[in-house]
């Protein structure tokens, strides 16, 4: 049985269980998304050996972050193997602050390059800002993924031109998300990941993801598995399998 990889989820809800029960061979990125779920994350991934953790600031907390968030932030990952995400941009709201959400983008963009780890990358409705702060804070060498990707086929062959990986979630199995299906089926095999985003069965986003694209789901599975260890090669060989 071929293995899998989760390129995104989140931390149980509060009463749930532990988390879908994974395979030995199943690894799992999880995301922290404001100061107050970093430590969660970190024990979440300390007693799950294959999950791969993140810590970042979510562009919905960016307002309401407290002073030196930025700083505390590199000291967790300076003393943890973690990623940076999810982070990103966010315009759906007209309130949004863009300006505040770009700074904290760049800052989180910076600290991935500097300290050599992966970045999850949250947008809505901010695809022309993203790419021209990526043109010039650079996509950092250690990884860069867009989960949930719902922009165009267009900017999907921008990002991976510049070498972005894209994850696709379970929106894909909405039959009335037709531009994103036609989207998922001609991005670059070797710059696809799919993910639950917390909120799907993993299998049957693959089985959906694998008749769109019109190859066998095993198939699907070990390329998502190969992309998975190039994108978070930074964390890959830190998860621990138990035994």
């Amino acid at each position: 049985m071929p293995p899998l990889f989760d390129a995104h989820s989140h931390l149980p809800r509060v009463g749930a269980l532990e988390g879908p029960v994974l395979r030995r061979d199943h690894r799992r990125v999880v995301c922290g998304t404001c100061e107050a779920d970093w430590p969660a994350v970190l024990a979440h991934a300390a007693s799950h050996g294959q999950v791969l953790p993140m810590l970042g600031l979510h562009p919905w907390f960016v307002e309401d972050a407290a002073p030196g968030w930025a700083a505390r932030l590199e000291g967790l990952l300076r003393s943890t193997p973690a990623g940076l995400g999810e982070c990103g941009l966010d315009f759906a709201r007209k309130e949004a602050d863009r300006d505040a959400q770009e700074s904290a983008l760049r800052v989180q963009l910076q600290l991935a390059r500097v300290l050599r780890r992966p970045v999850a990358l949250h947008v809505v409705k901010a695809w022309g800002a993203l790419l021209d702060v990526l043109r010039e804070e650079g996509v950092p060498a250690s990884g860069a993924m867009v989960h949930a990707y719902s922009g165009s086929l267009e900017i999907a062959r921008e990002l991976q031109a510049m070498g972005v990986f894209l994850s696709f979630s379970g929106d894909i199995q909405k039959p009335d998300r037709l531009s994103l299906r036609e989207t998922l089926r001609a991005v670059s095999s070797d710059h696809l990941l799919l993910e639950t985003d917390g909120a799907s069965e993993l299998e049957h986003v693959f089985e959906t993801a694998a008749r769109i694209r019109g190859i066998p789901v095993a198939e699907l599975e070990l390329l998502t598995w190969d992309n998975g260890s190039r994108c978070f090669r930074e964390l890959w060989h830190e998860v621990v399998f138990p035994q």
